[in-house]
């Protein structure tokens, strides 16, 4: 079980910023190579024109219409519940659960290095940072997107805690 730090162990927040997990930024690459499919398959099908195109095209449109909607939907639940994002605070760092819980936090005298890797592939943009830390596994976290604005405001409290 992961100890979690309370709130005035990590001091002021500093900025909260979207951020997800290895299942979520999986199944964001999912939903994005469903729906290129699903548009490749639309295009595929006015270009040739099979028998019944009409019924299908309308059944690949509705896929496509049906993953844009659960995306929306699944969006607006996590950001009223808080989900999905990384509080930098003064003293740490605080990462929630999809659905607002503490799912993991770490306080910056505990930080012993920082890692990150990004991808710039036209599918999936990402960041993801490992935070490690003395005697327990990494924090973890997965910034989606080219440039998100969490990273440099990280590196830039990672540097003034005594981070490269």
């Amino acid at each position: 079980m992961r100890q979690t730090w309370s709130g005035p162990e990590l001091g002021q927040r500093i900025g909260t910023y979207h951020a997800v997990g290895l299942a979520g930024a999986l199944a964001q690459a999912a939903l994005r190579t469903v729906t290129l499919l699903g548009g490749a398959m639309i295009v595929a099908l006015i270009w040739i024109r099979p028998n019944s195109a009409l019924l299908k095209g309308t059944v690949a449109a509705a896929v496509v219409l049906a993953l844009f909607g659960l995306r929306l939907a699944w969006r607006t639940v996590a950001a009223r519940l808080g989900g999905n994002r990384c509080r930098l605070h003064q003293g740490g760092v605080a990462v929630t659960g999809p659905f607002g819980g503490v799912r993991d936090a770490v306080v910056w005298r505990e930080v012993t290095g920082l890692r990150r890797m990004s991808s710039a592939s036209p599918l999936m943009p990402l960041h993801r940072v490992e935070l490690e830390r003395r005697g327990r596994p990494p924090l973890t976290f997965t910034a989606l997107g080219l440039e998100p604005a969490v990273i440099p405001v990280l590196l830039r409290l990672a540097a003034r805690n005594g981070l490269e």
